[in-house]
């Protein structure tokens, strides 16, 4: 939080946010870890700012984690990082400090769309270094990220469903872990209703289109020859879809007597056509 807040230097130490919690939160672990009281102030806009105020007080908060406050670049302390950590079943979590790290930069310099809307989570980092860093520190865990300038800053970005729910139960937010996953399933369910919708009308249109062709060639057939001019399978065809024009081809086919299969229905039209070329109703 530090790190990636608005400023973390000898000369000044600050972070500029929104939310009461993560101002709350980042005074909290100043304190709990230094002893340095922070200073909040609250705009008239409902921004927090919080900042270190005394050099004696920034200094103290640097050398907690290694710095001097004279880095020209600043860089991941990995120092801090501790290699494993055990859960309360005794079992070694070997990316606890990772997960921590991150969940701590995604706090002051992240973000996530609504997933109703689309899959988008980034961390907008201001210094280079700090961004391939954090970049290393996420493919550590597994994951991973694009990256992309807008303006000054350095974009870390990912815009797939599963690596976004895996970065949410990653930084260890349950709720809005357990929040995607349902809506990415109500989203999967209204997709499949949507395709399922538009095949079943696909399907009526093509059906309706086809009847209507061939009603439109027996009537151009009948005008030169009579039915029973013929055979009487195929009169009976000709009959049954001037009956039924909304009908598919196999619900023809079990109107049939014996019933016929679809392709068996689909060989009588193709002998209507060659009569209808040869009587020239075509």
């Amino acid at each position: 939080m530090l790190l990636y807040g608005r400023a973390f230097s000898g000369k000044e130490i600050s972070l500029m946010t929104e939310l009461e919690s993560v101002a709350r939160r980042y005074c909290d672990a100043v304190r709990t870890l230094t002893g340095v009281e922070p200073v909040v102030r609250c705009s008239r806009a409902g921004n927090f700012k919080i900042y270190i105020d005394t050099p004696d007080e920034r200094r103290r908060v640097l050398e907690e984690f290694g710095y001097t406050g004279q880095e020209i670049t600043l860089r991941v302390n990995h120092g801090n990082f501790e290699n494993t950590s055990a859960d309360e079943n005794g079992e070694v979590d070997g990316f606890c400090c990772f997960r921590s790290f991150i969940r701590g930069a995604f706090l002051v310099c992240g973000s996530v769309t609504e997933p109703e809307r689309e899959y988008h989570l980034e961390f907008a980092v201001s210094k280079n270094k700090l961004a391939s860093d954090l970049a290393e520190i996420i493919s550590e865990t597994g994951m991973s990220v694009k990256t992309v300038l807008r303006g000054n800053l350095r974009v870390l970005y990912s815009k797939e469903a599963d690596a976004v729910e895996q970065f949410i139960g990653l930084m260890g937010a349950g709720n809005s872990f357990v929040k995607l996953i349902r809506l990415r399933a109500l989203k999967d369910i209204k997709n499949q209703t949507n395709r399922r919708t538009n095949f079943e009308a696909a399907n009526l249109s093509r059906t309706i289109e086809t009847g209507l062709r061939q009603s439109q060639l027996i009537e151009a057939v009948l005008a030169k020859i009579q039915l029973t001019d013929m055979t009487d399978d195929l009169a009976a065809l000709c009959r049954l879809r001037l009956d039924n024009p909304d009908a598919s081809l196999d619900e023809l086919g079990r109107l049939m007597s014996p019933p016929l299969s679809r392709s068996a229905v689909s060989r009588r039209f193709r002998k209507l056509e060659e009569i209808a070329a040869e009587v020239g109703a075509l």
